[in-house]
């Protein structure tokens, strides 16, 4: 998948071979990459277990524990030790600060990532362990520009992103906006199409895609077995995708 960075790293709703006991109840891939979820629990949830984080949002112990690590490296997520168990907390200032520098990608408009981490701090703000001094009171060392090392969306929000700026696009130049394989591009539009978000009909000698906003609030893998992402973050997503979608038609 592609970070909010433009990076391109792995994509996967499990980073592990191993099957989760919720598994069945899982979709097999989604809009939200997992170190997205497990910030989005870590969030509502900063007094959870690595277990607990794990077994509710549907990824290994291991991948919980690795993913935790990133973000701390970070500093987004800090740990704090409290008896026998760690606690999280959310350091949003950060969060803003890594996302700023970063390189923008087309693909990722900044005010669409930006309404993301203002929504995450709305949900998290009211907790008395959320860091959340603005970013403008950083220590100038810490405003350096500098990518962070996981992303917001997968491949999937990614072509959905590129559909939304063009609904006339060909798999070729889908792929190429993307910077995937035009493979790995009817992979990801036939997974939408059957789940209804996407459809398409052909004009001439190309498709033009429609994008079902009901179809994609309700999607099923929205659910993650144990937890749902909370719908706050789902309508954003929505309504920016539809922004979007209504300023380039």
């Amino acid at each position: 998948m592609k970070s909010i960075t433009g990076e391109v790293i792995p994509e996967s709703r499990s980073t592990s071979s191993a099957p989760h006991p919720h598994a069945a109840k899982i979709a097999r891939w989604g809009f939200l990459t997992n170190h997205a979820i497990v910030l989005t629990y870590v969030v509502l949830h900063p007094e959870s277990t690595v277990r607990a984080i794990s077994a509710d949002v549907g990824v290994t112990e291991r991948a919980t524990l690795a993913m935790l690590r990133d973000l701390d490296e970070d500093g987004i997520v800090e740990r704090h030790r409290d008896g026998r168990r760690n606690t999280y907390s959310v350091n949003f200032a950060r969060l803003s600060a890594i996302r700023r520098g970063g390189t923008v990608s087309p693909l990722t408009p900044s005010p669409f990532v930006d309404v993301i981490v203002k929504t995450l701090f709305e949900i998290g703000k009211g907790r008395a362990d959320a860091h959340v001094a603005p970013v403008d009171r950083l220590p100038e060392h810490e405003r350096e520009a500098r990518a962070g090392t996981f992303g917001f969306f997968t491949n999937h929000m990614l072509v959905l992103l590129a559909i939304s700026r063009d609904h006339t696009r060909t798999v070729r130049e889908l792929s190429a906006a993307v910077g995937l394989t035009e493979r790995a591009i009817v992979g990801i539009t036939n997974q939408m199409e059957a789940e209804g978000i996407v459809t398409r009909t052909r004009e001439g000698r190309r498709n033009v895609y429609a994008i079902d906003f009901d179809a994609f609030r309700a999607f099923r893998g929205w659910s993650l077995g144990n937890w749902e992402i909370p719908p706050q973050l789902i309508d954003v997503a929505v309504k920016g995708i539809s922004a979007l979608s209504a300023r380039h038609a």
